[in-house]
């Protein structure tokens, strides 16, 4: 696929998922509906349908690597951007820029964009990347996002965690390491419905981008910021980092897409649940989500050429 094919599939899915809201189709409290149908249905199916490639004894034996590496450069991102937000006076935007900055729309966002564009064998290495990604960021939100001092409810992250596209990934690997194929009807019916997860996904994105007001995002300074760190710094640091400790080249330019994803779309809910007073952080961070989706049509194709211009 070429950079210009992706850059329109990516604003014409978004674009659908705009029109969609903005003429009614997509009535209010819709967005959460297809969303929750998204992570349970057509999601795992695409996860799982992306373990059905040839055997090769090389992908298991690079899956710890990979999730090793996933530990490693989100450990350095972590240190990185708690040391440049140290001197932000407001405590509740410094905890909501730092979760901004950390973690990405790697699901809805991330999986369409791998798929399209290094399909199964590419996807299967970020599937396993984002996988302890999942767990930090399950886990991390209560922890950053909260008003401090209050516990991690443990048993929350976990069910959190345990969710239908993780145990589709343990699913799919099972299937892979023991070499179980699946039946012929049943294998294209899962593909199939995995189809559906990237458009409806990112028209998922285009339903936020309609709601929002871009007249007072705007009037943040911070909103452009975290945006272009979001979009421009971070996975250049990430591309730097992958080939400073000489992260092979299939593996570098499928799994540093996460850091090249757009600001988590759960982040205000986020703070919704575990700090409600954080109400301008919360409003602000919905800016943050919205502008960084809609920017990311641009800069991931960049991205793209760039990886293709460093491995051709």
């Amino acid at each position: 696929m070429t950079v210009l094919q992706l850059s329109l599939r990516l604003l014409l899915f978004i674009a659908a998922g705009f029109i969609g809201r903005k003429v009614k189709a997509m009535p209010d409290g819709f967005d959460k509906m297809l969303s929750k149908f998204v992570m349970a249905i057509p999601l795992p199916c695409m996860i799982v349908s992306s373990f059905q490639l040839e055997y090769s004894v090389d992908n298991l034996l690079t899956a710890p690597v990979i999730i090793a590496l996933s530990v490693g450069s989100m450990a350095v991102m972590f240190l990185l951007v708690f040391l440049c937000t140290a001197r932000l006076k407001d405590r509740n935007m410094r905890k909501t820029v730092r979760f901004c900055l950390l973690f990405t729309n790697f699901t809805f966002i991330g999986f369409a964009v791998v798929k399209e564009i290094y399909g199964g064998e590419g996807f299967f290495n970020y599937v396993l990347f984002t996988l302890p990604i999942r767990i930090m960021f399950y886990g991390g939100a209560s922890v950053i996002l909260g008003r401090g001092g209050e516990k991690v409810n443990v048993g929350e992250t976990i069910r959190r965690f345990i969710c239908p596209p993780v145990v589709a990934v343990f699913i799919g690997l099972a299937l892979y390491a023991l070499q179980i194929p699946l039946p012929g009807v049943l294998a294209k019916t899962i593909s199939a419905i995995g189809d559906m997860a990237s458009p409806l996904g990112l028209m998922l994105c285009g339903a936020i981008i309609a709601d929002a007001d871009f007249k007072s995002a705007l009037r943040h300074p911070s909103v452009l910021l975290v945006t272009a760190l979001r979009l421009i710094a971070l996975p250049a640091v990430a591309i730097g980092l992958f080939r400073l400790i000489g992260v092979k080249p299939e593996i570098l330019k499928t799994t540093v897409y996460y850091y090249a994803m757009p600001v988590a779309s759960l982040t205000p809910t986020f703070l919704l649940q575990y700090d409600p007073d954080a109400v301008e952080a919360r409003t602000v961070s919905g800016y943050m989500v919205v502008a960084s989706t809609l920017f990311c049509v641009v800069t991931i194709p960049l991205w793209t050429m760039t990886l293709n211009y460093l491995y051709p």
